[in-house]
C-alpha cells in the first residue's frame, strides 16, 4: 500500500463503490484531503487519470458492492462514509442496505439516476444518515447559468430570495477601495487583477479590501435582487401582435400552396382534385337542369345521406323507381359511401386532436413573433429542472424531446424550428447523453444563429471545461465532473442545495443547522466569513419564519439557527475541522472627542470583538497613549472602524503584525 494512502482503520475513512466517471471525479476531490480511501468495483476500472489509478491500485478491490464479504474486506464497518456511485440505482440501494447492517453510523451517499423514485424517498426518510443524490439534477444550476441570455454570470434562489452574480470590468482606476464599493446587498465573489493572479479563492474574501481596482480589472459581484424579481416581460403593442399573426397566417398559406405545387403527384393533391371533380360532375348529374340543386344534393351524398338525397334526385319522375334509375342509384351510392369515409376521416382527425390534448401529447402554444426564447434539446429530467429554473426567472423556454415525447415539448427539432421561425433564439442547451451527436447539433445551430449561447452536455470528457477554448461561444459541461464536489461534501455530512461554476471553480450552496457540537456556534458571521472563507447567504434565526438575506457580519450564531452559505469544498472542510484562518488586522484607538458616548463605544467594541461591554474599558482608556484591540478579520474591522468614527473616536485599522509588537 502506498504511503500516501493510510490503512482504513481510522473512523474517518471513505469507501467509494463504483469507479465510473463520477467515482473517479470524487476520488480526485477526496485525495486532496489526504483521507484514508478504499475502492470497490466489479471490473478493473478504466482510469481517466493514469497517475491516480497507479496511486490507488493497492486500495482497489474487485467485487460486487452488494456482497457483505467484499464490504467487510474494504473496511466498511469502520468507515466514516460510503459512496455508492454505480449507474444502477437498484444496485446502489441494495448495497446501501448491506452497508447499514454492517455500519449503523456511517454516512451513506447513494447515486440516483432518472429521478427520485418512491423507494428512494422512503429509504431516505427511514434510514438516518442516508442521502440520495442525482448528479444530473444537482448541476442543473450550472447549465441554467450557462444559458442565461441576460449577460449575468449566474442567478439562483435561496429561501425565496434571488441572488445574481454580475461581472464588471473597470474602465479606469477606481477612486474607492474594494470595501467602500461594497453595499448592504452586495458581496465580492472574486477579483481578477489585470496584472496578476486572483488574491484568493472565489467567495473567500481573502484579499486586501483596502486595495483599489486598476483599469482592466474584472470583479465578480454577488447581488441580492428583490424577492424573486426577474426581468420584466416585454410589452408589445396590440397592433404589432395582430400584424405578426396576420403575417404568420399569410406565410402559412403561401407555404401550403408551395407544398401543393411540390407534391403534384401526391395523394393529397389527387384527393383534392378528385373532390373538386366529384362536386362538378355531381352538380350536373343530380341537378336535373339545376346545377345549384345538384351541388346541394352532391354535398348531401358526400355527407353520408343516401335515401333522402336520392328521393330528391328522382322527384321529377313522380318518385317511382324504374330500371333507368339504377345507374343513377349506383352512382349516388358510390357518392354516399365516399362521403361516409370522408366523414369517418374527419371524426378520426378530431378525436385524435382531442385525445392528444387530453392525454398530454399536444405541442406548445405558438409564441408571438419576435419573442426571445431558450431552446432545450432532449435531456429528460435535467431539461425539466432547467425549464423550471429558467421559467422562474421569466425566460421563455422551448423543449424538444425526440426519443421520449413529453407533454408540451416538440417531437423534433425541425418541427420546433418551423413553429418558432419568427421568434428569436437566445440560447440553446444540447443535453442528450451522446457527446458527438450533441456537438454535431450544436455546431449546426451555431452556424444558423452565430451569436447564440450554447451549452453542451458531455459524459465522456474529463476536465471538459478545457475544451471550451476549441469551440468559441460554446460551453462543454460534464455533470459528473461538476457534481463530484457536491457528492464529496454530502459524504462529509454537509447538506448541499446546488452547485455553481464561478471563476473556473465549483462553489456549493450548503445548508447548516447550528447545534451544540457545531464549530459555528457562538461565532459572528464576520468571523465565519473571514475565518473559513465563505459567503453567508441567508440566515434563519431559531424560531423565526422570515429569512435574512446577506445578514450583517456582527450577527452571532446561536443554537437552532439555520445558515445557508456559498463556499468551495475546501472551505466546507475547514468549517468541519474548525480551522479558522489567522486574524490579520487590529483596530488602533488614538483619541476620543470631548463628550464622546463612552458606553456606546464599549458596546460597539463588544459587539465586534465578541465580549461584554465591561471588558472593553481598557480600550477607551487613552490617557497613556493609543490602544490596540485583539486581532480581527478585515471586514468586521472596517465596520467597527466606521462605527467608532461615527461616535467620535479617532481610530484606524492596521496590520496585525504591528499589534503583536
Amino acid at each position: 500500500m502506498p504511503p500516501s494512502q493510510p490503512a482504513l482503520t481510522a473512523p474517518d475513512g471513505i469507501v467509494v463503490c463504483g469507479l465510473g466517471g463520477l467515482g473517479q471525479a470524487c476520488l480526485s476531490s477526496l485525495l486532496a484531503f489526504n483521507l484514508p480511501i478504499r475502492c470497490i468495483d466489479r471490473e478493473p476500472p478504466k482510469w481517466v487519470d493514469l497517475a491516480q489509478g497507479k496511486r490507488l491500485v493497492d486500495v482497489t478491490l474487485l467485487g460486487d458492492m452488494r456482497n457483505p464479504e467484499v464490504l467487510i474486506e474494504a473496511g466498511v464497518a469502520s468507515a466514516r462514509a460510503v459512496l455508492l456511485l454505480s449507474q444502477d440505482s437498484g444496485v446502489n440501494l441494495e448495497a446501501a442496505l448491506q452497508v447499514r447492517l454492517l455500519n449503523p453510523k456511517a454516512q451513506l451517499v447513494v447515486r440516483s439516476s432518472g429521478g427520485s423514485s418512491s423507494l428512494e424517498r422512503q429509504l431516505q426518510d427511514r434510514l438516518p444518515g442516508l442521502a440520495i443524490v442525482d448528479p444530473q439534477l444537482l448541476t442543473a444550476g450550472i447549465f441554467a447559468n450557462a444559458l442565461r441570455p441576460d449577460g449575468t454570470e449566474a442567478a439562483f434562489d435561496v429561501e425565496g430570495e434571488l441572488f445574481v452574480v454580475r461581472s464588471t470590468l473597470q474602465q479606469q482606476a477606481a477612486s474607492r477601495d474594494l470595501f467602500d464599493q461594497l453595499s448592504r446587498l452586495q458581496r465580492l465573489v472574486q477579483w481578477f487583477p489585470i496584472d496578476g493572479a486572483p488574491g484568493g479563492p472565489p467567495a473567500s474574501g481573502w484579499w486586501n479590501l483596502d486595495a483599489k481596482p486598476a483599469a482592466g480589472d474584472r470583479l465578480l459581484w454577488l447581488e441580492l435582487a428583490s424577492t424573486l424579481e426577474t426581468r420584466p416581460r416585454s410589452h408589445r403593442g396590440q397592433w404589432a401582435v395582430l400584424w405578426a399573426r396576420f403575417r404568420l397566417l399569410f406565410e402559412s398559406c403561401q407555404e401550403a400552396t408551395e407544398r401543393l405545387k411540390d407534391r403534384r403527384n401526391s395523394l393529397l393533391s389527387w384527393g383534392l382534385l378528385s373532390l373538386l371533380l366529384l362536386l362538378f360532375v355531381g352538380s350536373f348529374l343530380f341537378g336535373n337542369a339545376s346545377p345549384l340543386r345538384g351541388l346541394m344534393l352532391t354535398l348531401a351524398l358526400l355527407k353520408g345521406e343516401y335515401l333522402d338525397a336520392f328521393s330528391f334526385i328522382i322527384s321529377g319522375s313522380n318518385n317511382e323507381l324504374s330500371p333507368a334509375h339504377f345507374p343513377l342509384a349506383a352512382l349516388a351510392l358510390i357518392y354516399a359511401l365516399g362521403g361516409t369515409l370522408l366523414t369517418a376521416w374527419l371524426v378520426a382527425l378530431i378525436l385524435d386532436r382531442l385525445l392528444a390534448a387530453r392525454i398530454g401529447n399536444q405541442e406548445p402554444k405558438p409564441m408571438v413573433a419576435g419573442t426571445p426564447y431558450v431552446l432545450l434539446l432532449d435531456g429528460g429530467p435535467l431539461a425539466a429542472r432547467l425549464e423550471q429554473q429558467l421559467r422562474l426567472q421569466k425566460f421563455q423556454v422551448v423543449r424538444v424531446q425526440e426519443n421520449k415525447p413529453e407533454p408540451l415539448a416538440y417531437p423534433s427539432l425541425d418541427r420546433a424550428l418551423r413553429s418558432l421561425r419568427h421568434c428569436r433564439c437566445q440560447a440553446v442547451g444540447v443535453l442528450s447523453e451522446d457527446l458527438m451527436a450533441n456537438l454535431s447539433v450544436a455546431l449546426e445551430l451555431q452556424q444558423r444563429w452565430p451569436g447564440v449561447r450554447l451549452a453542451v452536455r458531455s459524459h465522456s470528457l474529463s476536465q471538459s471545461s478545457n475544451f471550451n477554448a476549441l469551440f468559441e461561444g460554446m460551453q462543454v459541461i460534464n455533470p459528473l465532473e461538476v457534481a463530484a464536489d457536491a457528492v464529496v461534501a454530502t459524504a462529509l455530512g454537509e447538506r448541499v442545495r446546488g452547485v455553481l461554476r464561478l471563476a473556473e471553480e465549483n462553489l456549493l450552496i450548503t445548508d447548516y443547522k447550528v447545534n451544540s457540537s457545531d464549530t459555528l456556534q457562538g461565532l459572528s458571521l464576520g468571523t465565519v466569513a473571514g475565518g473559513y472563507g465563505l459567503i453567508p447567504l441567508v440566515l434563519i434565526g431559531y424560531g423565526a419564519i422570515k429569512p435574512i438575506a446577506l445578514p450583517n457580519p456582527e450577527r452571532v450564531l446561536q443554537l437552532g439557527d439555520r445558515l445557508v452559505v456559498l463556499a468551495s469544498l475546501a472551505a466546507l472542510r475547514q468549517v468541519e475541522a474548525g480551522n479558522l484562518k489567522k486574524r490579520c488586522w487590529c483596530l488602533e484607538l488614538r483619541s476620543l472627542r470631548p463628550n464622546a458616548p463612552i458606553f456606546e463605544v464599549q458596546i460597539a467594541l463588544a459587539r465586534y470583538l465578541g465580549s461584554v461591554p465591561g471588558d472593553m474599558a481598557k480600550y477607551v482608556d487613552l490617557e497613556h497613549g493609543a490602544q490596540r484591540t485583539a486581532p480581527l478579520y478585515q471586514v468586521p474591522g472596517r465596520l467597527l472602524e466606521q462605527a467608532l468614527k461615527r461616535l467620535g473616536v479617532d481610530c484606524e485599522l492596521v496590520d496585525a503584525t504591528t499589534c503583536e509588537a
